[in-house]
């Protein structure tokens, strides 16, 4: 027999249960063994192998991929998300690199499900879960898992919820701004580039019309850019050291992706591809449910509780909205960093995180606590039929399939196009090399060398009928470059004219060691990250201390 202590355990977590319960069902075939086939699920399976194999190295905090583009390297860290890379490539060490993915991913899922039930537990406890599987069921969830493969947008999203959760346990009885209140918001910025960015500026909004709690609440946002500060300044103010900031159709176009009306509400599940127009190759449905749920609880926010925080939930519910139709093009052409965003149905996740918010309002306007009851089973219910057929990914890959698949961009690119994330003074061609590591284009002689992919030792003969020769790194060029000449001064390198590292070494015998390192804006950032987890540290060490003296004064 149970005895009571785990009766009362299962009674006071029943809800958290289900949630993980329903959760790990709805994501449970990724449980399968084997990888599935999506859109950018073997990027993750290279980016997670670098991250490893750049970390094995002593390469703190990421940014450089040493052993992509053919070995010529790419800054792929300083400008892609890196959050879920750390934790994968952790993960891969004990339990390999696709099951680490998978993993992320889940958890992911599940971990939003659990903050959007604390979240909205507040108002009761099946408040709580019906705003968590509403959450889980929305389509737009299992389009990121099965179809696109997208492991950044799933953590974001995931850790959405908890920055809510987060601010609401701040405001609550003006609590003072403990250690752990940035952290989510630290980790939605670092787990995805643009959904990170447009989310905390959601937050500012929200933060600003609530009032409660305001400068707290403003000191934690600020801790939480300041925590992400080694990935967020170096991604913003060294975008134009990618060739795609000069060539940007090289990459999506922001205006072949607006989406009509009629798809929110439904759109043909499938695995192809966004595509010009409304006959895309995906769906990009919020459900039946969903829109039902978010219309009831905007008539009444403004029948019955039109406080000015919950007019700003509808404003960005509706402004979303609006930015994913053709008709924002205006809005989308006269603000070049929101194009960076490329899909304007990437905007789809507010709706996600507000539906379930904008639902507890509704809920709130009935008195009968039986109808609410049956209106949430009936939603629930009508929201799991939607997505009943929409729970797998397309194929699951045999092991051939799986090695053609991965031999085909193996160390070649990190996304879909190769330039994105390639060195402004690269060729746009793809190169490839052989075994030599450096030309030598003068009468010279190369007396010892080793090297890895971030840094090279070599010993340079440049005898006096020499001196205008040069040599040659096979290696892309890019800022972070340093060259130390005898360990004791350093030396000036330039690009090449097709982008690689070019070196002219000094008349006689020298040793040169070449090494990834920052940038000067890198190091400011690395800076600002480390004071900010400082500040952590003193917020611990400040809060526990006010703890022991009320203890003592007890």
């Amino acid at each position: 027999m149970i005895g009571t202590s785990m009766k009362t355990w299962l009674r006071k977590y029943s809800c958290q249960l289900i949630v993980l319960v329903v959760g790990l069902f709805l994501a449970s075939s990724l449980l399968r063994p084997g990888w599935y086939l999506s859109h950018d699920g073997i990027f993750h399976i290279y980016r997670t192998e670098e991250a490893l194999s750049m970390l094995k190295l002593g390469h703190f905090p990421l940014r450089w991929a040493g052993n992509f583009d053919q070995g010529f390297g790419i800054p792929l860290f300083s400008f892609v998300y890196p959050l879920p890379y750390y934790l994968s490539s952790l993960l891969s060490v004990v339990i390999g690199t696709m099951w680490s993915l998978k993993a992320v991913t889940i958890a992911s899922y599940l971990f939003g499900g659990l903050g959007m039930y604390l979240l909205l537990s507040s108002r009761g406890r099946s408040f709580g879960l019906f705003g968590a599987l509403i959450f889980l069921l929305t389509p737009y969830q299992f389009l990121n898992i099965f179809v696109r493969g997208t492991l950044g947008e799933t953590l974001a999203i995931g850790l959405m919820p908890w920055v809510l959760y987060s601010y609401q346990n701040l405001k609550k009885n003006n609590t003072k701004l403990r250690w752990y209140h940035p952290l989510p918001l630290a980790g939605v910025l670092l787990a995805h580039n643009f959904l990170g960015i447009l989310f905390a500026a959601f937050m500012f909004g929200y933060m600003i019309t609530n009032k409660t709690s305001l400068k707290r609440a403003l000191a934690s946002l600020l801790i939480s850019f300041g925590i992400g500060a080694f990935f967020i300044i170096p991604m913003i103010t060294q975008k134009n050291l990618l060739y795609s900031f000069a060539y940007k159709d090289l990459t999506f176009r922001f205006d072949q992706h607006f989406i009509a009306l009629k798809q929110l509400l439904y759109s043909k599940w499938d695995y192809w591809y966004s595509l010009p127009g409304d006959n895309d190759g995906m769906s990009f449905q919020l459900g039946l449910a969903q829109l039902s749920l978010a219309l009831l609880g905007i008539l009444a926010i403004i029948w019955k509780f039109p406080t000015l925080s919950n007019l700003y939930l509808i404003l960005a519910y509706l402004g979303t909205i609006f930015l994913m139709h053709t008709k924002s093009y205006f809005i989308w052409d006269s603000l070049p960093l929101l194009q960076s965003v490329q899909f304007p149905w990437r905007f789809l996740f507010m709706p996600l995180i507000l539906t379930p918010l904008l639902a507890s309002q509704a809920l709130l306007s009935f008195q009968s606590k039986k109808f609410r009851y049956l209106l949430m089973l009936f939603f629930v219910v009508l929201a799991f039929i939607n997505i009943r057929n929409y729970r797998n990914p397309q194929q699951f890959l045999d092991n051939k399939e799986y090695t053609d698949l991965y031999r085909l961009y193996y160390n070649k690119t990190s996304t879909t196009f190769r330039t994105e994330i390639l060195p402004k003074w690269s060729v746009p061609h793809e190169r490839y090399k052989n075994d030599e590591l450096l030309v030598n284009s003068g009468n010279m002689t190369i007396d010892a060398l080793s090297h890895d992919p971030l840094k090279i030792n070599v010993t340079i003969n440049n005898k006096p009928d020499s001196s205008e020769g040069r040599v040659t790194i096979l290696r892309n060029y890019y800022p972070g470059w340093r060259v130390t000449i005898d360990n004791s001064k350093q030396i000036e390198i330039q690009p090449t004219e097709d982008g690689m590292i070019m070196l002219k070494p000094e008349l006689g015998v020298h040793n040169y060691k070449i090494k990834m390192s920052s940038t000067p804006v890198e190091l400011l950032s690395n800076t600002v990250s480390l004071l900010s987890v400082l500040t952590l540290g003193y917020l611990w060490y400040t809060n526990k201390k006010n703890a022991s003296s009320k203890a003592k004064s007890k």
